[in-house]
């Protein structure tokens, strides 16, 4: 009896335990952000049953899945980072103001200039996607320019609030040089815990607009699902299409393949840029992420005039090697011709320069030039 009564005191100080760890890590760790009210949620008609869900069937790596998916993480045998010297500066822009100009920051994040303003897309400039700075995801290098030295920010644009695409020291370094911040509907209750003024935040469902100082921003339909530490879809995905006087840009953001990409061209297309993720793809979650396969497929989908691949190249967040994504898109992209542009990070570029081809091949063993 007195053995029973001590495995019983065992098994209750383990439990006691992690329900101590878990309010600790919710009201202590505040980059675990925070859950939107859900009367507020109910009101969306993508919202059911206590989640947001996708318009098409849609499954994620179910909990079963995941020791497999662990023990071949750990077993594959694939270049997972690139060499040391895998180190990017921003460099100039072009003097001309009036044409649009991109640098890519790294995996999702990209900072657009047009005319004196400034939007940014997802930026993760943090060093690992996690709400911890001990473990997590790590990033290959530093961004090529950090949070703290941003230009002064017209917008900000979320596509949902997963670790590698909404980042707490990113929004604290930024919030007070930052217009406006649109984002999906229910992450404004993470922006606001974190500090951001309410009166800053544009939250959005999907076709929402706003147009300010020559700038208009949609949300658009995607194909993902969200979460943080403790929760899952209790908010919303979007992809976005940002117009800069004129120039209209796509944003995938992170998105499996779907038929909507016509649609959001038919609506508000055609469009001079489609930045299309690319990454982070694997059979376990083959619905929420596109391969290079699948870009191409999305891009022929609309009337762009451009493609830039996102969502890659600078976390390990999949089983397949680092540079997998990019190589087999650059030789997708010849076979089918897709205007590709091919940049490294930290690079300012207009959209009608000469696409850098292979610029990644020096930084991997497996890949000669």
């Amino acid at each position: 009896m007195k053995k029973i009564f001590n495995i019983l005191k065992g098994l209750l100080a383990i439990v006691a335990f992690f329900i101590l760890g878990y309010y600790m890590v919710k009201y202590f760790v505040p980059s675990v952000g925070k859950a939107p009210e859900k009367s507020e949620m109910q009101k969306s008609p993508y919202y059911n049953k206590g989640k947001f869900v996708n318009v098409i069937p849609t499954k994620s790596a179910e909990f079963t899945q995941v020791p497999r998916i662990i023990r071949n993480y750990f077993k594959r045998n694939v270049e997972t980072q690139p060499s040391p010297d895998y180190i990017f500066k921003e460099t100039h822009k072009n003097e001309n103001d009036s044409i649009l100009q991109v640098n890519w920051l790294g995996h999702a994040a990209i900072l657009l200039h047009k005319n004196g303003k400034y939007v940014l897309l997802d930026p993760m400039l943090g060093n690992r996607a996690s709400p911890f700075s001990f473990m997590g995801p790590e990033r290959f290098s530093a961004p090529p320019i950090s949070a703290q030295d941003l230009p002064e920010l017209d917008a900000v644009v979320f596509s949902h609030d997963h670790y590698d695409h909404l980042d707490y020291e990113t929004i604290k370094k930024i919030a007070d040089k930052t217009k406006l911040f649109y984002v999906p509907t229910g992450v404004r209750a993470t922006l606001e815990y974190w500090g951001v003024k309410s009166e800053k935040i544009k939250e959005f469902s999907w076709w929402d607009t706003n147009s300010e100082n020559g700038i208009s921003i949609t949300a658009t339909p995607a194909r993902h699902f969200s979460g943080r530490l403790f929760s899952q879809n209790n908010t919303f995905w979007a992809t976005w299409v940002i117009d800069i006087d004129g120039d209209k840009i796509y944003f995938g953001g992170d998105t499996g393949i779907f038929k909507g990409f016509g649609e959001i061209d038919k609506k508000l297309g055609p469009f001079k840029l489609a930045l299309l993720p690319i990454g982070a793809y694997n059979e376990a979650w083959h619905d929420i992420h596109m391969d290079a396969g699948e870009a191409v497929e999305a891009f022929k989908q609309m009337r762009a005039d451009y493609m830039f691949p996102i969502h890659w190249g600078t976390f390990d967040l999949a089983l397949h090697s680092w540079y997998e994504p990019i190589h087999e898109l650059e030789e997708m992209a010849q076979k089918n011709d897709i205007p590709l542009i091919s940049k490294p990070q930290g690079k300012w570029f207009q959209l009608s320069e000469e696409s850098e081809i292979g610029w990644w091949k020096k930084y991997s063993k497996e890949i000669s030039e």
